[in-house]
């Protein structure tokens, strides 16, 4: 039985996460809104954005400018490769340098994805904007037995989604991706709860990841002749 005490603190938690909630969802709505104001748009950044997009080479979207108000939001995206015995994987961290733009680096990891590459190291082709503040939109593209297009997109109330060749990944369970090409024309892949820390380095989070056991799993699995399912 709930005492009056807990249940007043479930009412209180309640509320406050409701409101939190709300909160986020009213200043979503007004930077929706303001987007749409030629008074709020930011003309100098999205002149500037015409002339850099020109010969920008993005994939698989191209990149168009596209008037926005002002910001203050500063991203990242950082690739890396490891091993888990003989076996190679190359992958990307995406997020948010919350350290602002005085040469202050706190980086915040929102998503990471990582392909199994099998014997050889790569880097994964990726783009990440700041462009459609606050959310974290990223994108790119990767040569693993087939090609592999990207495209996500992280909300501030952390929901958010990741497509990886038509496969929709909901990040609010787990931020973590990894694709395990196969040889006929498809791919396995896990989605882990586990991801970076704040200021964590790849080295640090790969060391926590690489001995859980449904990788090799799926290492195993996607290195069957013809995709033998168990």
């Amino acid at each position: 039985m709930i005492s009056k005490v807990n249940l007043i603190t479930i009412t209180l938690l309640f509320l406050f996460l409701n409101g939190n909630a709300q909160t986020i969802l009213d200043t979503l709505k007004t930077k929706a809104a303001n987007n749409q104001k030629p008074g709020k748009w930011n003309n100098e950044l999205f002149k500037n954005d015409k002339k850099w997009l020109r010969s920008a080479k993005n994939k698989p979207l191209k990149s168009l400018a596209f008037p926005v108000e002002k910001y203050d939001y500063y991203v990242f995206n950082t690739p890396f490769n490891f091993k888990i015995d003989k076996e190679t994987f190359s992958g990307v961290i995406f997020g948010e340098n919350i350290g602002g733009k005085d040469n202050k680096f706190i980086l915040k990891p929102e998503l990471t994805l990582i392909f199994y590459t099998r014997d050889k190291e790569i880097q994964v082709n990726s783009d990440v904007s700041s462009r459609n503040y606050p959310y974290l939109t990223v994108q790119g593209q990767v040569e693993a037995n087939n090609q592999f297009d990207f495209v996500g997109v992280k909300s501030p109330d952390n929901s958010g989604y990741l497509i990886v060749n038509m496969k929709t990944f909901d990040l609010r369970f787990g931020e973590t991706v990894i694709i395990f090409p196969n040889k006929d024309n498809a791919f396995y892949y896990l989605q882990l709860q586990e991801k970076p820390g704040l200021n964590e380095s790849a080295e640090k989070f790969v060391e926590r990841i690489k001995t859980n056991s449904r990788i090799t799993e799926m290492i195993k699995l996607s290195n069957e002749p013809e995709a033998v399912l168990p």
